[in-house]
């Protein structure tokens, strides 16, 4: 990618992804709290189940958004025009939800709708750009083969395409994560002004990196579309799961035989579709995976709020793991992976996925002590703000925020090693016309882990957070040695048998 293009591309990023981290958290306190709360910032006064009912209910939207997308873009318009149009109705979103946060506004009662137009519309710009901009990113590696290049210094250097494309989804995922800083600002303001002065500068954001997008269209590698393969792959699973599940049933020859139909698809199709349905295996577990990320922009949010904060915004504690992200991704991108390669010691997508699995039980596991050492504090333990000695919720229990820290740390650690592997597993061990359907598979785990979001509701809430925290915890350690257990073994005879 020319470097103008690359420039103009990586703000793009960083201006979405500022919008977005910026907007999840402070949904959860404009959601939640109310006006005149007397220690934490809000605007509608729904409550924390209502409040992280939504934020679900937004996040399954935007997940299962990429489905259509992916087959618009690969179909009609190509990756980049649906990626500007995703990028503009983000834009329409955040202006309606700017505008109906206003004061005036709020007073009349159009928060509660204008956050529900506003999400619907955002999540669908949210599912498209996600699901957009991950193949759009590998597009400009298409040139990427094996060679060898003079550098500057005059060494001789190898340039490969795996390397070249591992490194690329690392930087895009630096890039999400500058963006994420935002949070500082947009929550010193939010505290001392208003909600609507964060979400202005969401929508300036946004706007920014939907300008600098267009200026470097003639820079990018823009393919056309080829047409989808997601119609074709939904009727041969649909086959499948009529005759026990078996892809064989759905092989041009025997649809003929059994209803006299011709398909568009060849045997070869079926074949892809085995790999593909092979590769997509280690998405199961990133269903309880994504159930954990989301409460990074929920619950653990409304933890925050009540524990001693010393002044320190609620909604200011994920900012951490993005800090995390930002210090630790470089060192791994230039320093623990290289080394490894230089040592010839293998550390392949599953066992990076593997091991970020592993780092978010151990985060969910430190959130379930710390919200048994609150519910073990006074002055209302189990039920934090909600007792005759904190008037109004004006008294938090006696539990410090900073307690919170290794939580971010570890999500932060664990999104280095998993987050990225996940993006280039998906495009290096699909067959090349299978890739929107692993993709597509991997946005369905995201929704399913909502789902499973919005069917436990009834634990956000006190008394019972302590037990759904633990019971993340022991499902992702599970889904993490089901991972190596399963998977690592396949991938290193696969290494074994391409490296003899």
């Amino acid at each position: 990618m020319p470097t103008m293009a690359s420039w103009a591309f990586s703000v793009s990023i960083t201006t979405r992804s500022r919008t977005q981290l910026a907007t999840d958290p402070r949904a959860e306190n404009y959601i939640q709290n109310r006006r005149d709360d007397p220690l934490r910032p809000g605007a509608l006064g729904l409550g924390q189940d209502i409040a992280s009912l939504m934020i679900n209910c937004f996040t399954l939207v935007s997940q299962v958004t990429p489905l259509a997308t992916a087959a618009i873009a690969d179909s009609y318009l190509g990756h980049y025009k649906t990626l500007r149009t995703c990028f503009c109705m983000y834009a329409v979103g955040l202006t309606i939800l700017l505008i109906t946060s206003l004061p005036p506004l709020l007073r009349q009662g159009s928060g509660i709708p204008g956050l529900i137009v506003a999400l619907i519309i955002i999540s669908l710009g949210v599912g498209g750009v996600k699901s957009t901009l991950p193949p759009f990113l590998a597009e400009q590696c298409h040139a990427s083969k094996t060679r060898i290049r003079i550098s500057k210094t005059g060494e001789r250097v190898i340039v490969d395409r795996e390397a070249t494309v591992e490194y690329a989804f690392n930087v895009y995922y630096w890039c999400v994560n500058i963006g994420g800083q935002a949070i500082v600002a947009s929550t010193l303001l939010e505290k001392n002004i208003g909600f609507w002065v964060a979400f202005l500068i969401c929508t300036c954001a946004i706007f920014l990196g939907l300008t600098l997008l267009y200026l470097g269209r003639k820079h990018y590698v823009n393919l056309p579309p080829d047409g989808s393969v997601l119609p074709s792959a939904w009727k041969v699973i649909y086959i499948a799961v009529r005759n026990g599940f078996r892809l064989d049933a759905a092989r041009p020859e025997k649809v003929a035989d059994d209803t006299g139909k011709t398909v568009k698809w060849r045997d070869s199709f079926i074949e892809e579709m085995k790999k593909a349905l092979v590769a997509a295996r280690i998405g199961v577990p990133f269903v309880v995976y994504w159930l954990c990320q989301n409460q990074l922009t929920s619950n653990t949010i409304s933890q925050a709020a009540n524990m001693e904060t010393s002044g320190v915004p609620n909604d200011l504690m994920p900012d951490l793991n993005a800090i995390t992200v930002l210090l630790c991704l470089p060192l791994a991108t230039h320093g623990l992976y290289p080394l490894l390669r230089r040592l010839r010691i293998s550390f392949p997508p599953v066992t990076r996925i593997a091991l970020g699995f592993l780092l978010e039980a151990m985060a969910m596991g430190f959130a379930a002590g710390v919200q048994g050492y609150i519910y073990a504090s006074g002055p209302c333990y189990d039920h934090p703000r909600a007792c005759p000695a904190s008037p109004d919720g004006s008294l938090p229990n006696r539990v410090s925020v900073a307690m919170q820290i290794p939580i971010y740390v570890f999500e932060g650690l664990g999104e280095i090693f998993s987050n990225p592997a996940m993006y280039e597993y998906a495009f290096t061990e699909a067959p090349h016309s299978m890739k929107a359907v692993l993709q597509a598979f991997f946005a369905l785990t995201a929704a399913a882990g909502s789902a499973l979001g919005l069917a436990l509701t009834p634990t956000y809430r006190d008394p019972y957070l302590l037990a759904m925290y633990a019971s993340l915890a022991g499902a992702m350690f599970v889904g993490a040695v089901g991972v190596y257990a399963l998977l690592g073994p396949r991938r290193r005879r696969a290494d074994s048998e391409a490296g003899s």
